[in-house]
């Protein structure tokens, strides 16, 4: 059966798990590549060194956020096209998408090196730690291109039909990061900036994978060169929006955590949360894999107006991300000691502090999963509106109410508690819009399946 086949009349779990696979591997990888990461900065440079980490990590998801825009935009409209059969346009996207990525790349590229010591300081970096979060800073910045490029990548040659050449080159090149972290860092002891430039070859060495998938002519998507088109250049920026804000936000939220441990309880707070940011990033990060893994699913069946598989793709997707929640918190309870003396060395005294915030703030981690999953759904049919509704209230305006409110009544334990609130919130009021929604999406394919059937295509 053709790939754009199984999407349309395959087996739903099946053809889900085609894509599920590769994509939670290569996430995992990454995940595995940051937990080594901290704790790496943990064991040899210990809790100024986590401080300086954390205060720099948002600019991953500034970087993150660019790339899974432009992919997720791109590879959901080309998906979409697919599904209607306008196979022709669908190149005019992927020239787009790929060089809009590599060109807000090296503008990024030459703005951070630029503006190296004021990037430090707006990410929040107190004024015994600029030089730091500088030092960490540098090498990130000399390769943003392809940080972003990457990212853009791997959405849309997953899109492609190739999800097993994304997961080889996420495993390459985190395997890559995780050798040059122990060699940099532990043997070198090259200190911040050796765990930066560890974490800067592994995207390089991905984009070397992933264009393979081009060498070889595995691709169905090709560059054109009559490409631009005003209407399909802002549907894919429509349609990634919800990404890129809930990514950045990811980068503000951290900011403003660090922001508010800071006045609650110090610096040692400060270095925990770069802990469990680090571990609630893995988690996030599957999420985020079990969602897009039902993206080309969504896309091209809501481009065929078959309501039913779109339904029954987003219920194995909810039920994979819950399931895998349900684990993580599972582990954490039952062995909190374990995980929060992976990342701390032999920094003792961050470790009751680090398993009572692990305790409260996975709590979250079900509401996380279910919002994730819906999120992709609303911008896999192309509804910019409820996906932008979803990507602000979880991740802006809900967690400024949380640490508004919840700090100066319960202190450190109000911090912990905010995403769990946010995540809550959100849940409880988007799910009613899902149903009128989907209600409204049903009774429309509808309409048009019966006009389709009593009008035909003469072709």
């Amino acid at each position: 059966m053709k790939k754009e086949e199984a999407l349309l009349n395959g087996r739903i779990g099946r053809t889900y798990l085609s894509y599920l696979i590769p994509t939670i591997i290569g996430m995992l990888t990454n995940s595995v590549y940051c937990i080594v990461d901290v704790m790496f900065v943990g064991v040899y440079l210990g809790s100024e060194g986590l401080a300086a980490f954390n205060i720099a990590m948002p600019i991953f998801t500034i970087y993150s956020s660019i790339g899974l825009m432009l992919g997720v935009g791109g590879a959901t409209t080309m998906s979409v096209l697919i599904g209607m059969g306008e196979k022709n346009r669908v190149n005019q996207v992927f020239t787009m998408t790929v060089l809009t990525s590599a060109g807000i790349g090296l503008l990024m590229t030459a703005g951070g090196l630029v503006f190296l010591r004021p990037l430090a300081m707006a990410l929040g970096a107190p004024p015994e730690l600029v030089r730091d979060v500088m030092e960490y800073l540098f090498p990130l910045q000399v390769i943003a291109m392809f940080y972003i490029l990457n990212g853009t990548l791997q959405v849309v040659i997953r899109a492609d039909y190739n999800p097993k050449l994304v997961m080889a080159a996420a495993v390459t090149g985190n395997a890559v990061n995780i050798l040059f972290d122990w060699l940099f860092v532990g043997v070198f002891h090259w200190g911040l900036a050796g765990a930066s430039t560890a974490t800067a070859l592994g995207p390089i060495t991905a984009i070397i994978i992933l264009s393979f998938h081009y060498i070889l002519r595995k691709n169905s998507m090709h560059f054109t060169r009559k490409f631009f088109d005003r209407a399909l250049f802002l549907r894919i920026f429509r349609n990634g929006v919800g990404t890129c804000i809930l990514e950045f936000s990811s980068g503000a939220v951290v900011m403003m955590f660090n922001f508010v441990l800071l006045r609650v309880s110090g610096q040692a707070a400060v270095a925990v949360y770069a802990i469990v940011s680090n571990i609630a990033y893995v988690g996030k990060g599957i999420f985020n894999g079990i969602s897009q893994a039902a993206q080309p699913l969504i896309s091209v069946n809501y481009g065929a107006a078959n309501y039913p598989r779109i339904q029954k793709s987003l219920r194995v997707a909810v039920g994979y991300a819950i399931g895998f929640a349900l684990i993580c918190y599972a582990a954490i309870l039952i062995f909190p000691e374990q995980i929060v003396r992976v990342f701390i060395g032999p920094d003792l005294s961050l470790l009751e502090m680090g398993v009572s915030a692990s305790k409260i703030y996975f709590i979250s981690f079900v509401f996380t999963a279910v919002n994730s999953v819906l999120m992709y759904y609303f911008q896999s049919v192309e509804n910019i509106k409820i996906t932008t509704l979803i990507a602000l209230l979880r991740g802006v305006a809900f967690v400024i109410l949380g640490l508004c409110i919840f700090p100066w009544i319960w202190k450190e334990t109000g911090v912990w508690l905010t995403i769990t609130f946010a995540e809550v919130l959100t849940l409880l009021l988007v799910f009613p819009i899902k149903r009128r929604f989907d209600l409204g999406m049903r009774n429309r394919f509808n309409l048009q399946n019966q006009s389709d059937t009593a009008h035909p295509d003469p072709a």
